[in-house]
């Protein structure tokens, strides 16, 4: 019925698949694990050697990226229903896969998001800019969810039908990291496939430093505008897309946009040092922007 698939890029798992094989005892008939290895290196592909047997393990040669690697697991199990998690999640309910199990007897959804949290405490400095970010902007209570009538998938915790996923794929023209869940995310809702939601989620467990989640954010807004191309401009998408939105709407701002590539450096550095300001960050990514649109050449 479920295959639980991880497709893991230099991430230790050990501890995720363990938890997720005690859960699934009871449930052997039902639920499978699949890991897919874009490629890790070797320290990291060392421990599937303890995991043999307990989960069917593909390990590629060549890292394929983050859309190509979900639309793989189609051709490694004949599960009814794909559940996605990232691989530096941390299961934090003893019922997770039972809850999982439970929705999918009861509504045979088509798309299930379980969303994920962040630890409370907080972290050291270094780590602060992405602790901060995820815990106000990406972890959204199972009301917020709910309510909110503008929302944008992640794929670090949902569940879908294999047939949605064979139907309408991660598309495979987004390379690198960022976004291609939110073009995933649009084309089914697009399409009439809306989310449901329950109330499930896994904790992030690792932190990206404050530099490796800057450098993410900047090879995300790369994938951005990729998107935003490859949705042919589509302005409902825009809707979801505010720093975009943003940019677009002071494009032609010859002073702001002066000004903020000039202090681009700056700001980075007043981020990358622990000053985990929302505000500074949201004007960091405007200034990326407005960077890479006047690297563009002119049509």
């Amino acid at each position: 019925m479920l295959a639980v698939c991880i497709p893991v890029y230099n991430q230790k798992v050990e501890r995720l698949v363990s938890d997720l094989i005690i859960q699934s005892q009871s449930f052997q008939e039902e639920v499978s694990i699949v890991i897919i290895d874009d490629a890790s290196s070797k320290e990291f592909q060392d421990q599937y050697k303890k995991l043999q047997g307990s989960a069917t393990i593909i390990q590629l040669d060549i890292n394929i990226g983050r859309s190509k690697i979900r639309n793989a697991f189609l051709k490694h199990t004949s599960a009814e229903y794909l559940l996605f998690l990232d691989c530096d999640a941390e299961i934090i309910r003893p019922n997770f896969l039972s809850k999982y199990l439970d929705f999918i007897r009861s509504n045979k959804p088509k798309l299930l998001f379980g969303a994920s949290i962040y630890q409370k405490e907080t972290p050291r400095i270094y780590y602060r800019l992405r602790w901060r970010y995820g815990s106000i902007k990406e972890s959204k209570s199972f009301e917020d969810r709910v309510n909110n009538e503008i929302f944008t998938l992640k794929t670090n915790n949902f569940l879908v039908d294999r047939k949605i996923l064979a139907a309408y794929p991660f598309n495979e023209l987004i390379q690198g990291y960022g976004h291609e869940d939110t073009l995933f995310g649009f084309e089914l809702e697009q399409n009439g496939i809306l989310v449901n939601h329950i109330d499930n989620p896994v904790l992030n467990a690792h932190l990206d430093s404050n530099t490796q989640f800057l450098n993410k954010t900047e090879e995300g807004l790369k994938n951005l505008l990729h998107v935003w191309q490859l949705a042919e401009e589509n302005e409902l998408l825009l809707e979801r897309l505010k720093v975009l939105k943003t940019y677009l709407r002071h494009e032609h701002n010859l002073f702001l946009g002066i000004t903020l590539r000039v202090f681009r450096r700056s700001l980075r550095f007043v981020l990358e040092i622990g000053f985990a300001n929302l505000t500074l960050f949201n004007m960091y990514k405007l200034a990326y922007l407005f960077m890479l649109r006047s690297a563009q050449p002119s049509e």
